[in-house]
């Protein structure tokens, strides 16, 4: 009976006993941590003001973001540091905004084993007095990141502020989709201006918002402020495919053009279907009208089908176009287009497109080649004929004609 008391009497005992060492355990951990993210603190505030700030960060400086604890001699602690600065906007309502008054010091540490928090601390670090930072001689970039086909705010977006005379910065977009980048040393002759770009998981930027674009690239002045509103959206994907008239699918070779207000591109594909990605150099951007048609290696052509893309966006991002071969078949040709300038000479990297054909139904496109040629099989065709349009960079040209026979016609970009 004695042992039989004992053991019931003794076993929450055990319980107790074995939670009181791992409070014990904690305790000692918490107490190791508030003692690293104190060193970390006191290391960083005996920094020079201009050295207060992350690698790469916002500001820039020469903290590290993660250190282990052991880095701050603190031993027996498996845990990690990380260290957040930022500035303070809080200049009072009289003086000069310049979105740097001072800036705010956050240091965690956590534990590895569990990825528990073990302590926070934060601290201020003021400028050692006026001088640049009283905002005169300094500029600010804002800048907005929002998904462009929703309008919406996007959080969490990387922002990359380079190439100007001040050090390249990272932030991330906060809730409303803003990154504020202040205490900016105004661009000169050898450094001329700012860019920004974006980064986000699953996103691209729309061409319109990345440099050399005027909304992603600007020169600083002292005391200016740049707004800028920065769009980007989740690619899409264009499936094409092609039957025959007999609703079976063309198995043959064929050529696929996509086209839209922001390019076109012409995609050779065999077995009767092709996903299409990326059109002229440009992840496919949604929202926006796309037009389809295929010409076959027999001669045979689909009428074009234009539909909005994707199907319902974000959720769905794919479109599909199915395409019949209704055409009749005709011979096929060798259309050369020879681009050149206006004394003569090739122009290489050009940007060809030939349109018209049977019933004008017939869109390619192509680059020319080293030779200033573009080489289309094209079904032969004396009226509407083909329209050959060339463009590189601001220069264009263009020529018409019938194709019925191998033919080559020149255009002149100017």
């Amino acid at each position: 009976m004695a042992m039989t008391m004992f053991a019931v009497v003794s076993a929450p005992l055990a319980g107790v006993l074995l939670a009181s060492v791992s409070q014990q355990k904690l305790s000692k951990e918490r107490t190791l941590a508030a003692q690293t993210a104190q060193t970390a603190i006191e290391t960083i505030r005996a920094l020079p003001y201009s050295s207060v700030g992350l690698q790469n960060g916002n500001p820039t400086g020469t903290v590290l973001p993660t250190q282990p604890a052991t880095a701050f001699g603190i031993d027996g602690l498996d845990a990690t540091v990380t260290t957040r600065i930022s500035y303070m906007d809080d200049a009072p309502a009289t003086s000069y905004r310049t979105r740097a008054d001072y800036k705010r010091v956050v240091v965690t540490v956590v534990r590895n084993i569990d990825q528990r928090q073990l302590t926070q601390s934060a601290t201020f670090v003021a400028p050692p007095g006026g001088g640049a930072y009283a905002g005169q001689s300094e500029g600010i970039v804002l800048a907005q990141v929002i998904d462009a086909v929703q309008n919406t705010p996007l959080v969490g977006a990387n922002v990359l502020l380079s190439n100007g005379p001040s050090p390249a910065r990272n932030d991330t977009s906060d809730t409303t989709g803003s990154v504020v980048f202040p205490s900016l040393t105004p661009t000169t002759g050898p450094q001329p201006f700012y860019s920004l770009t974006v980064t986000a998981p699953g996103y691209a930027t729309l061409r319109e918002d990345t440099p050399p674009a005027t909304s992603a690239q600007s020169a600083i002045v002292g005391g200016q402020t740049f707004q800028t509103i920065l769009r980007v959206y989740k690619p899409s994907t264009i499936t094409i495919l092609a039957k025959n008239a007999n609703g079976s699918t063309y198995t043959g070779s064929a050529t696929a053009t996509v086209s839209s207000s922001r390019g076109s591109q012409s995609f050779a594909f065999t077995g009767g279907a092709i996903n299409v990605a990326s059109i002229a150099g440009e992840l496919v951007v949604p929202n926006v009208q796309y037009t389809a048609r295929i010409l076959a290696s027999n001669g045979m052509y689909s009428t074009p089908t234009t539909a909005l893309v994707p199907n319902a966006y974000p959720t769905d991002n794919t479109k599909t176009f199915t395409l019949t071969l209704g055409g009749a078949v005709t011979t096929m040709c060798s259309f050369t287009v020879h681009v050149q300038n206006s004394v003569g000479n090739r122009v290489v990297g050009a940007t060809v497109n030939v349109t018209g054909g049977p019933g004008s139904n017939i869109a390619l496109t192509g680059t020319s080649d080293t030779n200033g040629n573009v080489v289309f099989s094209v079904p032969s065709n004396s009226s509407p004929g083909y329209t050959a349009t060339a463009t590189s960079g601001a220069l264009t040209g263009s020529a018409s004609g019938a194709v019925t026979a191998t033919t080559t016609k020149n255009v002149t970009v100017k």
